[in-house]
């Protein structure tokens, strides 16, 4: 394609890196699976299916388990439980370090004085991702940690 220019050896790194780059979206770490701790675990998300009329994002992947001295993908299938995100899903919003912000409440009682601010998890994605606040990989990275807690039990069946 690009055989009648003079490329540079910084343009021809470039052009090699986005060449071989993974068709996966991320592949995202995971802990050992409980029964296969010889190997390291990750999820691959494959597709994303947003739907900004109805406020609707599904999310299409895969467990991986990799041999831990050569890398190798291991071909063991393992469940894959919806991992959705709806219109009326809720988020915590977020301050600059991850946390989720605590604010005091209008009316305490004994024993509850602050809550975390809740948000619309859709328009939260995307008002992180079009004010640059997170990067891609950093935000599923973020809603992947919650799938994770919610789905743990599934996700560590051996099917």
């Amino acid at each position: 394609m690009n055989e009648h220019l003079i490329i540079p050896e910084n343009i021809k790194e470039i052009l090699n890196n986005v060449e071989s780059i993974s068709l996966s979206l991320a592949e995202l770490p995971l802990q050992e699976h409980p029964k296969l701790t010889q190997f390291q675990r990750s999820i691959r998300v494959l597709d994303i299916d947003a739907k900004s009329e109805q406020q609707f994002i599904s999310f299409r992947y895969k467990q991986i388990l990799k041999d831990k001295e050569t890398g190798a993908d291991i071909n063991i299938s393992l469940p894959s439980p919806e991992w959705v995100i709806y219109k009326d899903t809720w988020s915590y919003l977020r301050d600059s370090s991850n946390n989720p912000v605590e604010l005091p409440l209008a009316e305490p009682t004994e024993e509850v004085r602050t809550d975390k601010v809740k948000i619309q998890s859709y328009k939260y994605m995307l008002w992180l991702l079009k004010n640059n606040k997170t990067g891609f990989t950093e935000l599923l990275a973020s809603y992947l940690d919650e799938f994770v807690k919610d789905h743990k039990d599934q996700l560590d069946k051996l099917s």
